[in-house]
């Protein structure tokens, strides 16, 4: 017999919450900005300040975000879709908490070809 996931969270005595219960529903930041997948995020200060008074995983994206984190780190830390952690990363940058550091791009709107040879570059020293 397979269990699923929330099953299992269960079982382990952790919590069963609905995806979209982290967003409310929501599928856009209250910001109403869409982040780019390629993003970076960093803790602010005053993200860092007020960490002890977020709610759980707004707590533990900022207290993760010390060192640069993607969106999919984020999405996998919390273990959600990458569209929840686009909203809860979007929130927390609209208040403050984080700063997001966009990718380079070219004028035609991709990613410049200094970028992408770092990120190869990145990938093949692991």
């Amino acid at each position: 017999m397979t269990v699923d996931r929330r099953q299992r969270a269960h079982a382990d005595g952790g919590r069963v919450v609905p995806n979209y219960a982290f967003t409310a529903g929501r599928t856009r930041s209250t910001a109403g900005t869409d982040m780019p997948i390629e993003a970076l995020v960093t803790a602010t200060d005053t993200g860092l300040a007020k960490a002890p008074g977020l709610p759980p995983e707004s707590r533990a994206i900022v207290e993760a975000s010390t060192v640069p984190q993607s969106l999919a780190e984020i999405g996998a830390l919390l273990d959600v879709p990458i569209g929840v952690a686009r909203v809860l990363v979007s929130d927390l940058a609209a208040e403050d908490h984080l700063a997001v550091h966009l990718p380079l791009v070219g004028p035609d709107g991709r990613p410049r070809r200094e970028l992408l040879e770092r990120l190869l570059d990145g990938l093949r020293a692991r």
